[in-house]
């Protein structure tokens, strides 16, 4: 007869007596146990074919022994005898354990009885219990129904907890744990029970619970371990705080545990403080752009006056030392002439000449003209798409010869350079990176080099004013190249990012908003035949000028300031079967409706009307939707004579024909 191993866990001396003698009596092999955590200890080296177990015990409970058995695998078909002392008063959940048989404690030649029973039933294989053996004779008791429910009652507080809950015993060991505690451990409870904290904890945070656990004593003060906010414990995707608590009762030391989960608000902190230095860099942009509206327009006609003297001086002079002289004048005074044009792009009043241009072509053209002479291997991929884009050439090629030429140089003539463009969602990709990237569709270019790349110190500067890892000189780098890259992609109303670590390259990521008139762009000069232009604008001064600038081109121009007068004017022409061509309103007027609310009121008038909106910050919500808000697109104001040709010929001449 094959002997058979049996494990008795009850926390009554009593009782584990009983059940060992009978157990042996006919030739069992017996293991005990006093509570459910000392049981999981013996299981790996005595692994039992049948457990007797009582349901109240210290540490971990009958209940839990039995979910983890029957949740372990190699443990499940192990047969389960629960032993129960509140059989009476709980006997549906007692049933609910996915015991094989259950007995009542009771007397004990009463017990034994069925002790013998359920041996019979193992031995035959007989399994699964649908009743309680050894209930006759015995009387619910109102006292221990009350301390079911208040432990239920507790239970359930537990479980239900929004933070992680545990219980520590003496030796750092897991004895309770609700779902949350589960969870951000990436575990289930029939596997964490029983395990070490300290095998649970990374890295300085393990050391630290170690030496704490070690300091406790129940004659010595010690203070409760925080893991705080400031020093979260990275648990796989989590970062958590930890509050541990000492208690000792009855010489016994146990810890409570709470865990709060503070990744999304530490995501979200990161977030604001990329913020916060994105909106110091931006008020350094917008100062320079201040002082550079002032300064740029007085530099330019002192250097013209200058530049003038000294050509006429070298036309003048005889002297050759004087003319060698005036040669490095002149020299210098042409990269300060270029200096000033440069520093002049940051200013308001400075705007793009725009046009339709296909980034493909502009790209790959200048990194063919940029990479002669070098070893750096060109990687140029696409989706496919056409990309246009209303831009500045000549500005945006300044942009795109100050990120290949840095990467270049980044990589000592020699590496892998690698450009990607894509059409993008605006909105999808600022849910992906958490950039402010606006709605609408951009196209996205990437340029990633394999260089020496830059820590996170430097990174933080590259956009700052006079900042350069370069020789400062004439010929040098003047601190000042990706400060107008930012400053010429913002004026476009786009988006520029860097991304870099310290020996790992470098990507520079360009968003550019696709050009409005891609689909409608009509070829011709829109001056052929005579188009009627509305515009509203408060500023007399800006009327005249938007006035002579579209009558350049023909155009029969009407001037309001309020837009009550727009929406009046343009009911008197529907009245004698006249419209305009097109209508410019300004956003904000004083004293009157501003630019929304008059577009709203024509288009009530004539859907088909074409709106748009002269906008005088580029950050503003209709820059970045102007359909969202009626218009087909907007023009950041003052804008140039190119614009008014670029509206005439992309949205009156395509919708005339």
């Amino acid at each position: 007869m094959t002997e058979h191993k049996a494990l008795v866990v009850d926390n009554s001396p009593v009782i584990l007596k009983i059940v060992s003698k009978t157990l042996e009596d006919v030739g069992y092999s017996v293991q005990t146990a006093g509570d459910g955590l000392e049981a999981l200890d013996l299981l790996m080296e005595f692994p039992p074919d049948i457990i007797f177990t009582d349901l109240v015990m210290p540490k971990i409970d009958g209940a839990k022994l039995c979910h983890i058995v029957r949740k372990t695998p190699g443990y499940e078909q192990i047969f389960l005898v629960v032993l129960s002392g509140i059989a009476l008063e709980d006997d549906m959940n007692v049933l609910e354990l996915g015991a094989d048989v259950c007995i009542a404690k009771g007397p004990a030649a009463t017990m034994k009885k069925h002790i013998l029973a359920a041996l019979e039933r193992f031995e035959t294989g007989k399994r699964g219990s649908t009743h309680i053996e050894g209930l006759q004779g015995l009387f619910p008791r109102e006292v221990t129904s009350e301390l079911l429910v208040n432990k239920r009652h507790n239970e359930v507080i537990f479980e239900r907890m929004t933070e992680g809950a545990f219980e520590l015993d003496g030796f750092g060991r897991i004895v309770r744990a609700n779902s949350v505690c589960c969870h951000l451990f990436t575990t289930v409870e029939a596997e964490i029970l029983g395990t070490r904290l300290i095998d649970l904890l990374p890295g300085d945070h393990r050391l630290q619970f170690g030496l704490w656990l070690d300091s406790l004593l129940p004659n010595n003060e010690v203070e409760p371990l925080v893991f705080d906010y400031a020093d979260p414990v990275f648990l796989d995707q989590y970062q958590v705080t930890f509050n541990l608590v000492p208690i000792f009762e009855e010489g016994q030391l146990s810890v409570i545990g709470i865990m709060k989960d503070v990744t999304e608000q530490k995501r979200m902190d990161a977030h604001k403080l990329q913020l916060e230095k994105e909106l110091q860099r931006i008020r350094k942009l917008d100062a320079m752009a201040t002082m550079a509206g002032g300064i740029a327009h007085d530099f330019n006609n002192l250097l013209t006056i200058i530049n003038g003297n000294v050509e006429m001086a070298k036309i003048l002079s005889l002297d050759e030392k004087v003319n060698q002289l005036l040669a490095e004048t002149g020299k210098a005074l042409q990269l300060t002439t270029g200096l000033i044009r440069r520093f002049s792009t940051f200013s308001d009043n400075y705007l793009p000449s725009k046009s339709l241009v296909c980034v493909d072509e502009l790209l790959s053209g200048l990194l063919e003209n940029e990479l002669a002479g070098t070893d750096v291997n060109l990687q140029l991929t696409s989706d496919g798409q056409v990309s246009y884009v209303d831009l500045d050439v000549d500005l945006m090629i300044q942009v795109f010869q100050n990120i290949i030429l840095n990467a270049i140089e980044a990589m000592n003539g020699q590496g892998q350079l690698t450009v990607d463009l894509a059409e993008i969602n605006g909105l999808d990709e600022a849910e992906m990176t958490g950039l402010r990237v606006s709605g609408g569709k951009f196209i996205r270019i990437r340029i990633t080099d394999t260089g020496c790349g830059m820590d996170e110190a430097m990174l933080e500067r590259i956009f700052d004013a006079y900042f350069s890892t370069k020789q400062k000189g004439t010929q040098k780098g003047m601190g000042l190249g990706l400060t107008i890259a930012h400053a010429i992609v913002k004026k476009h109303g786009g988006l520029l990012k860097i991304d870099s670590r310290a020996g790992a390259g470098c990507t520079a990521t360009i968003y550019l908003p696709v050009g409005q008139g891609a689909k409608r762009c009509a070829s011709g000069d829109a001056d052929r035949q005579q188009f009627r232009v509305l515009i509203m604008d408060d500023d007399e001064l800006m009327q005249r000028i938007f006035s002579k600038m579209f009558e350049q081109f023909n155009c029969d121009v009407t001037t309001v300031e309020t837009g009550e007068q727009a929406v009046g004017a343009f009911k008197d022409q529907l009245a004698v079967g006249h419209s305009y061509d097109l209508v410019l309103l300004d956003l904000l007027v004083e004293g009157g409706m501003g630019g929304i609310e008059a577009a709203a009121g024509l288009a009530e008038l004539s859907p088909e009307t074409i709106l748009v909106a002269m906008v005088e910050e580029d950050d503003h919500e209709v820059m970045h939707n102007p359909e969202a808000f009626g218009f087909v697109t907007a023009v950041e104001k003052p804008f140039s004579i190119d614009t008014v040709q670029t509206l005439l010929n992309t949205y009156v001449q395509a919708n005339t024909q």
